[in-house]
């Protein structure tokens, strides 16, 4: 029994590395990044939101900051965003026997199994342009081919993916419907998400890899998401 419960604790984690996206909201007369987990909204360090960019009903750019002095962190745009993109960095992922805690591994006492580095980027969509069916240039990006905010539920989305602007074949997703679904990017980097219901909607991309470049863990994960809402 004991070593089902690991078993099954160690899963959970595994999902909880995964199952969290950074989301643009409007609060007031500014934006701000929210970390969506399991459902909710929860807090986080304002200081992994890394970076944002916004475009306008023109999908020019806009002038876009982030204003660190408060308890959280404000994103002051220079008009109205159409949408707005985000990288956060999420940290340092240990796999231990209590399976993955969000520490880096030289802090892990005892056994280590996998030690990964998690960064997250995002796109919302609050109003639609059709240049929005091109890709703006994020190291990892989700970008819809149609128009996300007149679909409806029971419809499907297609939905281009590429990392280093180049389409990233055999791409896993999770979205706020299902953790794991099994759709996965063809050779062209495209997948057809189904729409089950009204409201918040993420799509989220996943990409896992060896890497050489930080020498505190063994693993990368990289996951973008596409947010908006269904009407």
């Amino acid at each position: 029994m004991k070593k089902i419960s690991i078993l099954l604790a160690s899963l959970f984690l595994a999902n909880s590395l995964y199952a969290h996206q950074i989301v643009a909201q409007k609060e007031g007369n500014h934006y701000k990044a929210a970390f969506w987990a399991h459902g909710k909204f929860i807090d986080y360090d304002k200081h992994q939101l890394k970076g944002a960019k916004s475009y306008d009903k023109s999908a020019k750019e806009l002038n876009t900051g982030i204003d660190f002095s408060g308890k959280s962190a404000k994103v002051l745009i220079d008009g109205i965003p159409n949408m707005i993109t985000f990288s956060f960095d999420s940290g340092y992922w240990t796999k231990t026997m209590e399976g993955y805690k969000n520490v880096s591994p030289l802090d892990v006492k005892g056994v280590v199994f996998d030690s990964v580095k998690s960064i997250k980027f995002s796109k919302t969509i609050f109003a639609w342009n059709q240049e929005f069916t091109k890709p703006k240039g994020m190291k990892m990006e989700v970008t819809p081919l149609v128009n996300p905010l007149a679909l409806k539920p029971g419809e499907t989305l297609p939905v281009l993916v590429t990392l280093d602007g180049n389409a990233l074949i055999g791409a896993g997703f999770e979205t706020s419907d299902n953790d794991e679904p099994t759709f996965k990017t063809d050779k062209y980097g495209i997948a057809y998400i189904p729409l089950q219901k009204k409201g918040l909607t993420i799509i989220a991309a996943k990409y896992y890899t060896p890497q050489v470049e930080d020498s505190v863990v063994e693993n990368l994960i990289l996951q973008s998401a596409l947010v908006f809402n269904i009407k």
